[in-house]
């Protein structure tokens, strides 16, 4: 399976690097030459597309693409480059359709929200409005700051849920997508978050947010402080 990556700092680099031990990454767009994301990239072989100042409308990956992820990526992705894809996802960290936009995380502590969560959703022309593929939740702690809550909980569920979307769409050659808005039946968003709990091979409780768990000790090693 052919993945492209479009991000930048700690989440865009875990992505990229938990993906490309099982699959091939042969498109990269970073935000800037001494990102994390472009330095894998390039460590790997890969020479990144720079977006920083020059968007997105001249990127081209070089072959079609079975999915192209947006991890952290704070650009908006046109139509042209989500073409060159089968498949194109993003990740939000919040309960949408819920604080859209780039502020989700500090718009979550200012409304005192005690539950947050991240959305893997499908990309469209508008901004975080997409079908939902996959969410997940997490406990506010008390006290805790926006900078904390995405550190400790946010991001790690960010890589969790992007690459498990990617090990989904290789087995089942599909990604669920369903409506951020409920209709009148309940039908909506939160149809996405139970289907991964069918999965349960594939995805894990949403409890792995709230508290350390076995195995998870990697994706909580923040020293660098830029993620």
């Amino acid at each position: 399976m052919k993945i492209g990556i479009i991000g930048q700092k700690w989440l865009a680099e875990r992505v990229f690097s938990e993906l490309t031990k099982e699959f091939q990454v042969t498109f990269v767009a970073a935000s800037s030459a001494d990102d994390r994301l472009a330095e894998a990239a390039r460590g790997a072989g890969i020479e990144p597309f720079l977006y920083n100042g020059r968007w997105l409308s001249d990127a081209t990956p070089v072959e079609p693409l079975d999915l192209l992820i947006a991890a952290h990526a704070f650009v908006y992705i046109p139509a042209k480059l989500r073409a060159a894809a089968k498949w194109s996802i993003g990740y939000h960290p919040s309960l949408l359709p819920l604080h859209r936009g780039r502020d989700a995380v500090n718009a979550t502590i200012q409304a005192g929200d005690r539950v947050a969560g991240g959305s893997v959703y499908h990309l469209d022309d508008g901004y975080d409005t997409g079908p939902i593929a996959f969410q997940e939740w997490c406990f506010v702690h008390e006290g805790e700051a926006a900078e904390q809550l995405w550190r400790r909980a946010l991001a790690p569920m960010g890589a969790e849920l992007l690459v498990r979307a990617a090990h989904y769409l290789s087995a089942y050659d599909f990604l669920p997508a369903a409506d951020q808005e409920c209709d009148a039946h309940g039908r909506g968003a939160t149809a996405a978050r139970l289907h991964n709990h069918r999965y349960p091979g594939l995805f894990r409780s949403s409890t792995i947010w709230c508290k350390k768990q076995p195995g998870l000790a990697e994706m909580r090693d923040f020293t660098s402080g830029q993620i």
